[in-house]
């Protein structure tokens, strides 16, 4: 599976942008979205902007995020995460 994270753009040279993320900084091409600009959010894959947010859209995929990092940290904290435990296998995923 294949995620694409939204990032704030803090600076730009050319066709390449430095993004940040809750710390994260990275540097990232602005080759599909040459109308970004520095503030904007873009959703970021495979080290390309593929697509500028509206600031509310990225606030809530940010959130949704933090929603499945909560929900992960959940699970390693239960009993399955006791050392030497197998986790059940889940055919879905």
């Amino acid at each position: 599976m294949c995620l694409a994270i939204p990032m704030r753009i803090t600076a730009t040279d050319g066709a390449a942008a430095t993004i940040e993320a809750d710390g994260l900084v990275q540097t990232t091409s602005l080759m599909l979205v040459p109308q970004a600009r520095v503030g904007d959010f873009v959703l970021v894959h495979a080290g390309f902007a593929i697509a500028v947010l509206e600031s509310d859209d990225a606030a809530e995929r940010l959130a949704l995020f933090e929603e499945i990092v909560a929900m992960a940290t959940d699970d390693e904290t239960g009993p399955s995460a006791e050392p030497g435990a197998e986790r059940p296998h889940d055919p879905s995923i």
